[in-house]
């Protein structure tokens, strides 16, 4: 979306403060299913979203290592196995570790993907007020 001040006019090939180029974001509720650490000092926080009584996955998000919020992910339970039945191979899934699926997040993005996934996600926080079945896929 393109917004403009009322009065202002259009000056080709020239970029004024009086036109700007808005992005439109929503937001939903993800559970977080684990993390790969990244040599950049990032964080790729896995997450799903529940269809019926399944877990599917649902993409990334990255984050910044530093912050209470990772401090409590990288503080919980963790398992063995991916908590989904499927994820795609690659993406660093290989050096995943695994959640107890009942950590819940919010991510702001522009919209989904043809494929399911997130374009432009943004890790907006930990939500403690919802639980992990709350997630669903819309």
């Amino acid at each position: 979306i393109v917004a403009k001040k009322k009065d202002s006019i259009y000056i080709q090939d020239k970029s004024t403060s009086d036109w700007i180029k808005m992005k439109v974001m929503q937001d939903d509720d993800f559970v977080i299913c684990g993390y790969i650490l990244k040599s950049n000092h990032m964080t790729s926080i896995i997450l799903g979203q529940y269809r019926g009584n399944t877990l599917i996955y649902k993409g990334h998000v990255t984050m910044g290592v530093s912050g209470q919020a990772f401090d409590i992910i990288s503080r919980h339970s963790t398992l063995t196995t991916a908590p989904f039945i499927a994820y795609p191979a690659g993406h660093g899934n290989d050096r995943a570790i695994w959640l107890s699926p009942d950590l819940v997040c919010i991510v702001k993005f522009m919209h989904h993907t043809k494929s399911g996934g997130m374009r432009q996600p943004v890790f907006k926080g930990l939500r403690f007020d919802k639980t992990a079945a709350e997630c669903v896929e819309k």
